[in-house]
């Protein structure tokens, strides 16, 4: 009879693990000095074989082998012993490697938006060996749910975990706060006529930021001189943000007013020929001179030609007009005629 000893190591024993019980678990980059000895009613061994899965060397014939393992993993060492009367016998170990160096814990101080917490803490360190310890200065932890790797929270508070092993340990704590969430209310949809001055206001708060739609500005309140649809964004400090969307519906008849004529001498008034119009929301407008040619074209309501062509002025004369409007009633109107140019 004969047993297998390990020297020089402490080691800690440990539940299966992939269907084997290791006997040893080991750091990364350690080694074993194994030993083979006889019982005293045993004959003497004489020679020996060992096998080293995950070991360096992988092999020896000594007695005493000293072993390093580079590498995580189960590992099965093997020793076979040759007696005097040349009997032969085989005796096996596990071995556990585990990782020697920590990751970085991958969970930060986070401010969570909205009514309620439910968020995922992760220590990471997913490896064989490593235990889990979450604690709370704030929150009381279900004694089940604290040696986990991961930590599902529903409250805000400080939270802080411990991975350890035999190797060592490393620890994080983080904070999960409330943050502020803005509230925003610009009221219902109502009707306006055009021209009409609707103060809308985002409502304060200290650090808000504030972006409308249309018009892009950044400020609280703004005030709105056409009907249509807005809408603002406002972001508190903490990032949280709330957005809010009203319709101010033009309750008046569009009204426009196309002039025949204009006198682009560089003396006001009439001196462009721009149609006068209210409550429309698009507009394009061709004017041909007598050939056929395109002399002005535009989609914006708030120009006119100004009597030019090419870069000169147009010659006196009488010319064919189309402008095609949207009103915010949602009617497309079009109108043709013509329009007598003088200097």
């Amino acid at each position: 009879m004969r047993k297998l000893i390990f020297l020089g190591l402490t080691f800690w024993l440990v539940s299966a693990l992939c269907g084997q019980t290791p006997s040893l678990i080991i750091c990364k980059g350690s080694g074993i000095n194994y030993k083979e000895f006889n019982t005293g009613n045993s004959l003497p061994s004489v020679s020996w074989k060992w096998t080293f899965q995950g070991g360096v060397p992988g092999t020896s014939a000594l007695r005493e082998p000293t072993v390093s393992y580079p590498d995580t993993g189960l590992f099965l060492t093997t020793c076979q012993s040759t007696f005097s009367d040349s009997s032969k016998q085989t005796q096996t170990i596990w071995v556990l490697v585990i990782e020697s160096v920590f990751e970085p814990i991958p969970m930060r101080d986070t401010v969570f938006c909205g009514s309620g917490i439910t968020m995922n803490l992760n220590a990471g360190n997913n490896f064989r060996g490593a235990q889990y310890h979450w604690t709370s200065t704030d929150v009381n932890l279900s004694g089940k749910d604290t040696n986990n790797r991961t930590l599902t929270i529903t409250q805000p508070g400080t939270y802080a975990v411990k991975v350890y092993s035999k190797c060592g340990s490393t620890s994080k704590s983080i904070t999960v706060r409330q943050g502020v969430q803005p509230q925003v209310d610009l009221g219902n949809d109502r009707f306006v006529c055009r021209n009409a001055n609707v103060l809308l206001d985002a409502g304060f708060g200290n650090g808000f930021t504030y972006l409308w739609s249309p018009g892009n500005e950044t400020t609280q309140t703004i005030v709105a001189n056409i009907a249509g649809d807005y809408s603002v964004t406002v972001s508190s400090p903490d990032g949280c943000i709330k957005t809010d969307a009203v319709s101010l519906i033009d309750s008046c008849p569009p009204v426009f007013f196309i002039p025949n004529a204009f006198t682009p001498n560089d003396a006001a008034p009439n001196d462009v020929f721009q149609p006068y119009l209210e409550g429309f929301t698009q507009f394009s407008m061709l004017i041909l001179n007598r050939w056929g040619q395109i002399v002005y074209k535009s989609t914006d309501m708030k120009s006119g030609w100004d009597g030019n062509y090419m870069g000169k002025p147009a010659i006196t004369g009488v010319y064919a007009c189309r402008i095609e409007l949207m009103g915010t009633d949602k009617i497309r109107r079009i109108y043709t005629g013509n329009i007598t140019l003088l200097r």
